[in-house]
């Protein structure tokens, strides 16, 4: 017998199904990642936990990676634009203001070894190379799917104000789009190994 309660296991995979169709009701959900999701569900022996299909987000804090001391001032999971950048590097931040871009992440439970290894194998050909297991418990085996796909780029701080937005804004629709693209390999060939 493994280390995985297929009861508990499969309550919590009904679970999550049941929350996946209120987020998309509600249009929570984002919808990049909507088939993905399906895709995974609708395998015997692995269902999605959480899932982002990569983003823009403009944080005020001391660093990015300071979580704490950190405000989201502007978050988009599609191509932003320059005067949606523009507006919020006008006004002063609290701290100093970061542009990260995030590729593509999700949370995936699986009932057997074979199941995660082969959702790691998947990812891995999609170009989700930092993808491994976080944990193994009586819930699952409980896999991140992760791109390598992040831009930090400072906007904002003291005197310093990015005078280049029309660069920086291309630059980060071009690592959102590389972000979207390995997720649409992922379904690719998760869907491949499907069949």
């Amino acid at each position: 017998m493994g280390v995985v309660d297929r009861k508990l296991w499969s309550e919590r995979k009904q679970l999550m199904f049941r929350r996946m169709l209120e987020d998309v009701e509600v249009g929570y959900l984002d919808p990049d990642v909507y088939d993905l999701l399906l895709l995974l569900f609708n395998r015997r022996e692995s269902f999605p936990v959480s899932s982002c299909s990569g983003r823009v987000t403009l944080v005020d804090a001391p660093m990015p990676w300071h979580r704490k001391s950190s405000t989201v001032v502007f978050k988009k999971h599609s191509p932003v634009e320059e005067p949606e950048i523009a507006s919020l590097v006008r006004q002063p931040p609290v701290s100093r203001l970061w542009l990260v871009v995030t590729g593509p992440i999700l949370h995936v439970s699986a009932l057997t070894l074979r199941e995660a290894s082969m959702l790691l194998k998947v990812a891995r050909r999609a170009g989700m190379k930092h993808s491994g297991v976080l944990s193994v418990s009586k819930r699952g085996i409980y896999l991140e799917l992760k791109t390598g796909v992040r831009l930090t780029i400072l906007l904002r701080s003291g005197n310093y104000v990015c005078e280049h937005l029309q660069e920086v804004v291309k630059v980060a629709n071009e690592a959102l789009a590389e972000g979207k693209n390995r997720l649409r390999r992922l379904y690719e060939e998760l869907l491949k190994a499907s069949t």
